[in-house]
């Protein structure tokens, strides 16, 4: 006779399996809802096309059932668990009724999407840093345009940005893997495209792959290297993706995570952990000293790296820029152009880049908290306590990614 646990388990395991297929099925009403699937191939053949609103009532009906499990024993394991598909189905249904028409605001949507909402800020709290810019970039005049033209000279010349790219990959890699085993057969291909409203995507495959993309569209600086590298790849995505196969799927049979939802709760913590991985990787002066020493000479770069950086470091206190445009064009406070003109204004893109950025906020909307906030709220955890150690900010960050947690479970 099975333990309470066991039948818990057994009893999630087909809970699971309709929460695998319900996110199945309103991917059918929009193509970029899956994000990943390497679940039983034989259930995505089998999908149709359900009616939102029936899909509605099973989202509902998956919630109540996940409600109904009464863990006796408090195993946490299996309380986490629960939480977490809870969390995830709540998330699925709020999309199904988006896709239905309806339209809550931006902090509604983060809320209901991802489980959390990003701290807020004013234009005016952005001016000290533009002052701050001013003062360190040569030159007059428009103080996008200066910023523009210093950035110019550390751009990657197209043709040398594969092996640029793949040296940086091959970085990450290496460091990574001092402190995580991965499996022998992980691996992933490179892809380089146009016309996308992103500058890299990392598509999980299973089996411990993933193809990455690299948009060609806006210019490769040199530092974007490491920071996609580590972002899409090692400890990123890539890595996120195939400890979660390995650990979840392999080896608890945990099937709910052979699926990826894009627009749900599980998106705040990958895109926070890929944001922190770099900074786990590496301190300031190693990626300093690598892009110095090695990739510029791979790009054929000359230049003040140390003021470059200088400069980046100022800039990168403008992160929440993107949280405060995308809202007000979200709720409707301002239109298109408007928003352009604030990301050329206070976050110093060129024309280009604020067009692309905009399509961004225009398909989708609250997802960009997952950036910032949460690459913020994942230091929060990884670093709790200060004074850690390099080795336990590592098993704490690898916990996170074996243990994946909804915003509410681990925001401290």
């Amino acid at each position: 006779m099975p333990t309470a646990s066991q039948s818990e388990n057994e009893r999630l395991n087909e809970l699971a399996q309709s929460y695998v297929k319900l996110v199945l099925a309103v991917g059918m009403h929009d193509p970029f809802y899956v994000d990943a699937y390497y679940g039983p191939e034989l259930w995505r053949k089998e999908c149709q096309l359900v009616p939102l609103s029936l899909l509605d009532l099973d989202a509902k009906r998956l919630l109540c059932e996940l409600d109904a499990v009464a863990l006796a024993n408090a195993d946490a394991k299996l309380v986490s668990r629960q939480r977490f598909l809870r969390t995830q189905v709540a998330s699925v249904g709020y999309f199904i009724r988006h896709l239905q028409g309806e339209r809550g605001s931006f902090d509604v949507e983060s809320m209901g999407l991802y489980d959390t909402q990003a701290n807020k800020f004013s234009l005016e709290s952005f001016d000290s840093v533009l002052t701050e810019m001013a003062g360190l970039l040569p030159g007059e005049g428009p103080l996008a345009e200066r910023f523009e033209a210093f950035r110019s000279g550390f751009i990657v010349p197209q043709n040398r940005v594969p092996q640029v790219f793949e040296a940086a990959v091959e970085k990450a890699r290496a460091l990574t893997g001092a402190h995580i085993s991965l499996p022998e057969s992980e691996s992933f291909s490179m892809e380089f495209v146009n016309d996308k409203i992103w500058t890299a995507y990392n598509w999980y495959q299973g089996n411990y792959q993933s193809l990455i993309q690299l948009n060609q569209d806006q210019p490769l600086y040199i530092e974007r290297c490491l920071e996609l590298a580590s972002h899409e790849g090692y400890p990123g995505h890539h890595v996120f993706n195939l400890l979660q196969e390995q650990d979840l799927v392999r080896n608890e049979q945990w099937i709910e995570y052979a699926i990826y939802p894009l627009y749900s709760p599980i998106s705040f913590l990958s895109e926070g952990s890929a944001n922190y991985g770099l900074r786990l990787i590496m301190s300031e002066d190693e990626v300093l000293g690598f892009e110095r020493d090695y990739l510029m000479p791979l790009a054929g770069i000359e230049g003040d790296i140390e003021h470059y950086h200088r400069v980046l470091t100022c800039y990168k206190r403008l992160a929440y820029l993107d949280n405060l445009v995308c809202e007000q064009l979200t709720d409707g406070h301002i239109c298109v152009s408007d928003a352009e003109c604030l990301l050329r204004d206070y976050g110093l893109y060129s024309e280009s880049r604020a067009r692309q950025r905009v399509k961004f906020y225009l398909s989708n909307r609250a997802y960009v908290i997952n950036y910032n906030h949460g690459e913020e709220s994942v230091a929060r955890w990884v670093e709790r306590g200060g004074n850690t150690t390099p080795v336990e900010r590592w098993r704490r960050f690898e916990a996170l990614l074996r243990r994946p947690l909804s915003a509410s479970q681990f925001t401290i």
